[in-house]
């Protein structure tokens, strides 16, 4: 960006000067500098704002295209971020719920997917699960600060289809779901 600025810097006076002698005017230092302020500011913001979008279209296709292979045994499945429901350990063994509410066993322990997987779409809820934000379908406030997280119909296990989070990590779900 520096650069680019330095270049309409050098570009910009030498321009100016010409278009005033061929004009038959007369350069005036004041309005130079302010005309090239302006310039500068203007290509300052410009270049920013692209720089911007850049940024947000590297984000949302790092989020969009994210996926995960999950090796099961012999079998390797390899699963996008969407297609996730939750991650849930049962009796030392990680299953993957996926949306259509096929379940996967894994070789991962819940502490490797949370070390691997997006933070920005998925939350260790507890000791138990890991899940994906778009499973939330009703949030409920319960005794001593603690939340009830009901997930999406889908997931037919009973034990996992509604979560408790403890009062230590509800202001961290509040702030990650919205």
């Amino acid at each position: 960006m520096v650069s680019t600025l330095g270049y309409i810097t050098i570009m910009y006076i030498p321009i100016n000067i010409i278009i005033d002698k061929v004009a038959g005017g007369q350069t005036i230092f004041y309005y130079l500098l302010i005309g090239l302020l302006i310039t500068l500011l203007l290509c300052f913001i410009l270049i920013s704002l692209l720089y911007a979008q850049d940024i947000y279209n590297l984000y949302n296709l790092s989020i969009k295209d994210a996926e995960i292979t999950i090796d099961n045994g012999t079998k390797m499945t390899k699963l996008t971020y969407d297609n996730i429901a939750c991650f849930y350990s049962e009796n030392k063994i990680v299953y993957t719920v996926q949306n259509n509410g096929m379940i996967i066993n894994t070789d991962f322990t819940l502490n490797e997917l949370e070390e691997k997987i997006n933070d920005q779409l998925f939350f260790r809820a507890n000791r138990q699960i890991i899940i994906h934000k778009d499973t939330v379908e009703q949030i409920e406030k319960i005794e001593n600060g603690k939340l009830r997280i009901q997930l999406k119909p889908f997931i037919k296990k009973d034990t996992i289809s509604e979560i408790s989070i403890s009062r230590y990590k509800r202001k961290a779900f509040i702030d990650w779901y919205q």
